[in-house]
């Protein structure tokens, strides 16, 4: 009789410990919904960790684990290449070519892990849109004289007053 109560005991403490392993994976999963793209990596990285470590875990479970932390990582990475892209159009505008170009590449990789890992095809023609539009933003002003606007030395009307 103490064989079956070993057993049943043995398989309740992993019912438990199953229990709390999926807890603590919905938990991380939640966390992600929020994260930077390399914390969200991260994540991601764990959960495949433990997913590997605990082969008992339900297959409908890991399988929407493992999906919804793909999605979410690559919802970090759209976000990220959008607000650098924000960046970069207002450094193209004040003329800062450096941070600009800069920027524009740190999207680029940003927009190519997001598409990677299943962002839309339209995500990347919308990026290169905006790219192509920063890239032709700012330089245009000239201070001072050009050939196209020479300076204007005619001499100013007088008033005439009757």
């Amino acid at each position: 009789m103490t064989a079956i109560n070993e057993a049943a005991n043995k398989q309740e403490a992993e019912k438990k410990l199953l229990a709390a392993c999926m807890a603590e994976c919905s938990k991380l999963l939640a966390t992600m919904r929020t994260q930077k793209p390399v914390d969200a990596e991260r994540s991601k990285a764990k959960l495949d960790e433990i997913v590997k470590r605990t082969p008992k875990l339900p297959l409908e479970f890991k399988k929407k684990l493992l999906t919804d932390a793909r999605s979410f990582e690559c919802i970090a990475n759209t976000r990220a290449a959008d607000a650098a892209l924000q960046l970069a159009l207002e450094k193209a505008r004040k003329d800062d070519q450096t941070e600009r170009n800069r920027l524009v590449s740190e999207a680029r990789n940003f927009c190519n892990k997001a598409i990677s890992l299943g962002a839309a095809s339209s995500f990347r023609a919308t990026a290169n849109r905006k790219i192509e539009i920063i890239m032709m933003t700012g330089g245009v002003e000239n201070k001072g004289p050009t050939i196209a606007k020479p300076l204007d030395t005619a001499p100013k009307p007088t008033s005439a007053k009757a």
